[in-house]
């Protein structure tokens, strides 16, 4: 094993996929302590109920962000790192992109701030309206941050594309959380609108400092290259389809849970949730370094091979080991957050643990189709398998709880990865699931 393991890093594109990858990795991983330790200090301050009103105003707050963004950001990398290519970095590019993602993004901010109280009312049983209306004044720096960070993660700024993610804040807020005193009686709805009042202000302040930064880094004059010029908003609306559609797998079985269920119980599903989502960290390490790369090399058929067929590698020996660590000690995995019954939720774990460790396998299938020019096949994809993924929370949670929304955001999240896998091949001939990595030259 070691032996193909060093063969892997000798060659070319392994090389710069697991340079890049274990960057972002790092403080993936990082990140993602800090986002356990955010989970056990509200869960320690408010208990399980604390850890569920957070989640879901969280929720509010990555749609709105989504909404925001427009797919903008996934333009700007698909352009910016061909301009990056060819020498140059477009500030046009960026300020254009910026100004967009800022008025849609206000606009969605004030549209949940003044329905603060609808959706309290939607989500929650006992939590007060100031909860939702704080996630809302914090969709907008929140968002220009991870605006920002997509610029770093086009010209290839991995460590400045990671400093500036929510998980970075996350240890932030776990740290503040875990040594500022707070009184034992802090309910918990002040425990999660401490926690929100603080992403707020360390958004703020990643975004300003990212921004005065990459404005000195941007060139000043306009590349003569401009094949985004009026056309931002029709390249990027299918992006944002479908990053809103994956939203919507994503996150409705944590919305819909807290229609139906108690606060409590979202809290629950949610940690498990979380520790299911280890199996997906080398994934999403890929994926950002993935997306540049493909937009580069788009043209090149036996260049794409090679770096799915890499993908590939390195999904089975990131993500292969975390998932059977998951089904033999989940149980302990999912105690280490104080829950009083693990063995409860143990069988949601593995139900969850199944449907992403499919993801993780079928590789950035997305990426490649929004990066190649096939985002509208894409969305189309996502549009699908989004209504179903409603359709099934809708009828699943009522009759089984949480098992319910389980097997929704697994049977879903199957379907979309095993039917985008099928359009990449159809486009460009590749494979790039473990075991079966394939190549085809039919359409060269």
């Amino acid at each position: 094993m070691w032996t193909r393991v060093l063969q892997f890093l000798k060659e070319p594109t392994g090389a710069a996929l697991a340079k890049g990858s274990l960057v972002v990795l790092v403080f993936k991983v990082i990140g993602a302590l800090g986002g356990y330790v955010l989970l056990f200090s509200l869960a320690k301050a408010g208990g399980e109920l604390s850890v569920g009103v957070y989640e879901v105003a969280f929720t509010v707050l990555v749609i709105g962000s989504t909404l925001g963004r427009w797919g903008l950001d996934t333009v700007l990398v698909r352009e910016m790192s061909r301009e990056a290519k060819s020498g140059g970095i477009s500030r046009s590019l960026y300020i254009a992109v910026f100004f967009r993602v800022t008025a849609i993004t206000s606009l969605v901010a004030l549209a949940l701030f003044f329905g603060a109280s609808f959706l309290t009312n939607l989500f929650f049983e006992d939590t007060p309206k100031e909860i939702l209306a704080t996630a809302a004044i914090a969709i907008l720096p929140f968002t220009l941050m991870l605006l920002n960070a997509e610029v770093f993660r086009a010209i290839g700024k991995t460590i400045l594309f990671s400093i500036n993610q929510h998980g970075t804040i996350y240890i932030v807020i776990a740290a503040l959380l875990w040594w500022i005193p707070l009184p034992e009686a802090m309910a918990f709805a002040d425990t999660a609108q401490f926690a929100l009042i603080l992403l707020l202000g360390l958004s703020a302040l990643f975004f300003i400092v990212s921004t005065i930064y990459i404005l000195s880094l941007s060139a000043t004059e306009v590349l003569i290259n401009q094949p985004w010029k009026g056309q931002l908003f029709k390249i990027a609306t299918p992006m944002l389809i479908s990053s809103s559609l994956f939203l919507v797998i994503s996150w409705s079985d944590t919305l819909m849970l807290g229609y139906f269920l108690p606060e409590e119980r979202v809290g629950l599903y949610r940690i498990v949730f979380k520790v299911a989502t280890l199996i997906t960290f080398a994934q999403f390490a890929l994926n950002t370094v993935v997306a540049p790369m493909v937009s580069a090399i788009h043209r090149d058929r036996s260049k794409l091979h090679e770096l799915a067929h890499k993908v590939a590698q390195l999904n089975l020996i990131t993500s292969g080991p975390i998932f059977v660590v998951i089904l033999l000690f989940g149980t302990s995995l999912i105690g280490i957050f104080g829950v009083s019954d693990p063995s409860e939720a143990y069988p949601w774990l593995v139900v969850l643990a199944f449907g992403q460790l499919t993801n993780a396998f079928s590789g950035p299938v997305l990426n490649i189709l929004n990066m190649t020019g096939y985002e509208k096949s894409a969305r189309n994809t996502m549009l699908v398998v989004a209504v179903l993924n409603i359709t099934l929370n809708a009828l699943l949670i009522p009759a089984f709880g949480p098992l319910g929304a389980a097997y929704s955001t697994t049977l879903t999240m199957v379907g979309w990865n095993v039917w985008a896998a099928s359009l990449v091949y159809k486009y460009h001939g590749v494979i790039a699931v473990p075991f079966l990595t394939k190549y085809s030259r039919k359409n060269d």
